[in-house]
């Protein structure tokens, strides 16, 4: 019997999130599998799915409940008695509405959980901390009735299973493609280059960590590539510290693009509040550039193994310890190649795909 699945994610953009839903949906065998891609809006991917035979259904609507009527029309009409069913839903919101709408319907359940129960208890403002407490308590009443609840790192499934008594699995992003960029050796520079690739939004922390950038007079550069909300506030920030020239804002890059840019990085910045598994931090680690990483909750630990290929930092005291050493060359970090190697391995694309692929089948 061949499956049918029906993946959905409110926002299908370019990110860690979309572009792992991506890959798996490109890389699944077509002759067992029919699948179909439901989101919001535009499609970033769309032309690509289309190209190898995925479907994509692009709902208008500005919220997603909003539009889970429509949703579960749709579901309904792609369900089809021939195939087995899977209805694959992303992220915690979308993961809720799924169950409470779509659960009656005859067809198996996969909830996909990418951002740590933590994220839960960080609130920006009085909006964000009724929203978010009001979804602590729809989780607990709907995750446990879907059919599986998978997530993207151990310590996020760990802290779930805790606090909700629930069974979730680990399966981990398809984030290394299986090469590492090995650069030349070069002559000692003068000028540290820092980088992050991120969504531009509150949760990054971006505005703080320029803000301690700002303290070190001594020369730097750091390449900030992402879009979103926060962008105009980080640019007037820039601006505002006068550091136009050593701050640069380069926007979304394409996945084929992005390498062009970690080749002149020499050290990584993650600063996020929280974080799922963030994949730009294994393509930076897959370019051989060490990463320096807040503590946010997720998968940072498991991606970094500890500290064997970069630091992580727990407060605003140890980041500006770190950054200090680095723009005074003080420390050299040299990470161990085939170490790296062996290490990324665990999230390699093969490995994504051939364990969703075992998952799938084991409901026929």
């Amino acid at each position: 019997m061949k499956l049918n699945l029906i993946f959905f994610i409110s926002e299908f953009n370019l990110g860690g999130a979309g572009n792992s839903i991506f890959k798996l949906c490109k890389n699944l065998s077509k002759k067992n599998y029919k699948i179909s891609v439901i989101c919001l809006n535009k499609c970033y991917y769309k032309k690509k799915l289309n190209n190898n035979r995925v479907k994509v259904y692009e709902i208008k609507s500005s919220r997603t409940l909003f539009a889970m009527t429509k949703i579960k029309k749709l579901t309904e009409k792609l369900i089809n008695n021939n195939y087995k069913n899977i209805f694959i839903s992303n992220i915690h919101f979308s993961n809720v509405l799924s169950v409470l709408f779509l659960r009656n319907l005859r067809m198996k359940i996969i909830l996909i959980e990418r951002t740590p129960y933590q994220e839960l208890n960080i609130y920006y403002g009085i909006i964000d901390f009724f929203k978010k407490n009001f979804l602590k308590a729809l989780i607990n009443l709907t995750f446990s009735k879907a059919d599986i609840c998978i997530s993207n790192s151990k310590f996020i499934s760990q802290e779930y299973n805790k606090n909700y008594n629930l069974k979730f699995i680990t399966i981990y992003p398809p984030s290394f493609s299986g090469k590492i960029y090995f650069k030349n050796k070069k002559k000692i520079k003068n000028k540290i280059i820092f980088g992050t690739v991120c969504r531009l939004s509150k949760e990054k922390n971006l505005a703080n960590l320029i803000s301690y950038l700002s303290n070190f007079k001594k020369e730097f550069s750091f390449y900030i590539i992402g879009d979103g909300a926060e962008r105009i506030k980080l640019t007037k920030l820039v601006k505002k510290l006068k550091l136009e020239k050593k701050i640069k804002f380069f926007g979304k890059v394409s996945p084929e693009k992005i390498s062009a840019y970690f080749k002149k990085i020499d050290f990584y910045i993650n600063s996020s509040d929280f974080e799922g598994f963030p994949n730009s931090v294994v393509e930076a680690l897959s370019h051989n550039i060490p990463v320096i990483a807040s503590q946010s909750f997720g998968g940072i630990n498991e991606i970094l193994s500890g500290k064997r290929f970069g630091y992580i930092y727990s407060n605003d005291y140890e980041l500006k310890e770190i950054l200090n050493k680095i723009i005074s060359h003080k420390i050299d970090f040299k990470i161990d190649k085939i170490k790296l190697l062996n290490h990324l391995n665990k999230f390699n694309e093969r490995e994504n795909f051939k364990k969703y692929d075992h998952l799938f089948k084991s409901f026929i």
